[in-house]
């Protein structure tokens, strides 16, 4: 998706002019208007929903903030959809209305960045040393030349969840290799009704999926330039790893007909060996399938490689165009004390961005310790103006190298190729 054209020459007075004609028509669009000497500093906050516990939890937060900033500050919450938030915030930074503080996925930072849309947030990281209390790994996901542009709203590493039973009959060990996993996969399975590797080769995270193999062999999507490295040699033997896997049967018959959630749901009912995801899965495991026996494990690598894993966040910002960024930022420090995180991060099965949050009882257990511990080391996806452009470049030669349609070293030099062009 692109941003709304002209974008990025927002005029204020234009701005003030529609929000005073949106007032007096009665609606609240534009939450940047600062509040007169008869009432409170008016804030819009746009709220991403992950599940129904996203609503009450931060309409309590907001609760909380504006009964303590009674007749100062006046926080209304708005809500949307991961699949509406991309077009609701650049509608609004097109019609000059973005909200005051909203959640984005990382991957649109440096588009936002680039049109004016998105405030450094380092100013108010150093105030009484908030930013020191985020895990500083993911908080420096949020950098973009010099500048880091807001904090962590969601925030998720993956690793190798398998069959404790399965891998035990067969006699085999958890993988740590690609060639155990391999084996694994091939031997541990009973299919028809038990496949191996569970592989998401259609909808979204496609890219994502290939990026454990890849980042596990010292490989990246992009270099420090911002050209291509997925015609690389360790980008081609990660893919033509995942295609000999597939071809052997180490995987659910024909990928490209699988998503994501389907996977998610064939490993939570017992119908995969194998599949990294991340530590969301444990809840949905004790919910819905409590004796399924199963442990998780850092992502098996190639031989000898460095061990690594992939990690995902989303994040909350502030309007650059906002007229009370101050007030915004005094509502996301609100925001951010560990009561409120620590209920949110458990409520949605995400990982903790808050030191204190990670230290404590709830995220040191068995489930959630090993996410926890990769988190400081973890890869960010990579920074890009054109990266939405980028996921879907990589998802189709993934898919074409699955499917036979060509080898994993064409498909690859056909990505890199249209990448660089973009």
């Amino acid at each position: 998706m692109r941003a709304i054209p002209g974008a990025r020459r927002l005029v204020r007075p234009v701005a003030a002019i529609a929000c005073a004609l949106a007032l007096i028509g009665g609606t609240t669009a534009c939450g940047s208007l600062a509040g007169s000497a008869a009432g409170p500093v008016q804030l819009q906050f746009l709220m991403p929903e992950y599940d129904n516990n996203t609503q009450p939890l931060m309409q309590q937060v907001v609760n909380d903030f504006n009964a303590a900033n009674s007749g100062k500050i006046q926080v209304t919450l708005q809500m949307a959809s991961w699949q509406q938030m991309y077009n609701k915030l650049t509608l609004s930074m097109g019609s000059h209305s973005t909200p005051d503080v909203f959640g984005y996925a990382s991957r649109w930072m440096a588009e936002f960045v680039s049109l004016g849309q998105l405030a450094p947030a380092d100013q108010y990281l150093a105030q009484n040393g908030f930013g020191q209390e985020f895990n500083q790994n993911v908080l420096h996901s949020l950098s973009l030349n010099g500048k880091t542009y807001g904090v962590p709203l969601a925030v998720s590493d993956r690793l190798l969840y398998y069959r404790t039973d399965l891998l035990a009959k067969a006699g085999l060990p958890a993988p740590t290799t690609w060639n155990q996993m391999l084996t694994d996969a091939e031997k541990a399975n009973e299919k028809p009704k038990v496949s191996g590797l569970g592989v998401p080769a259609t909808g979204i995270e496609v890219d994502t999926f290939f990026d454990y193999f890849l980042y596990t062999n010292g490989g990246s999507v992009l270099n420090a330039q911002g050209k291509s490295e997925l015609s690389s040699p360790q980008s081609v033997q990660a893919l033509d790893f995942l295609t000999q896997l597939v071809k052997a049967g180490g995987s659910e018959p024909s990928p490209t007909g699988f998503d994501r959630d389907q996977i998610t749901e064939m490993f939570k009912s017992g119908q995969l060996v194998m599949y990294p995801t991340g530590p969301w899965l444990n809840a949905q495991i004790k919910a819905d399938n409590h004796t399924l026996q199963y442990s998780v494990e850092p992502f098996p690598t190639n031989n000898g490689s460095q061990q690594q894993t992939l990690a995902v966040a989303d994040d909350l910002g502030v309007s650059a165009t906002s007229s009370n960024q101050a007030q915004a930022w005094k509502f996301v420090q609100f925001m951010y004390q560990p009561k409120y995180r620590q209920k949110f991060d458990e409520a949605e099965g995400l990982l903790p961005e808050l030191n204190s949050v990670a230290q404590s009882a709830f995220y040191q257990s068995a489930d959630y310790k090993p996410f926890v511990d990769e988190l400081s080391k973890a890869i960010f996806q990579p920074q890009n103006v054109h990266f939405q452009n980028i996921e879907q470049i990589e998802t189709i030669a993934i898919q074409k190298a699955l499917s036979g349609q060509m080898s994993p070293q064409q498909a690859l030099a056909q990505a890199s190729s249209q990448i660089d062009q973009l």
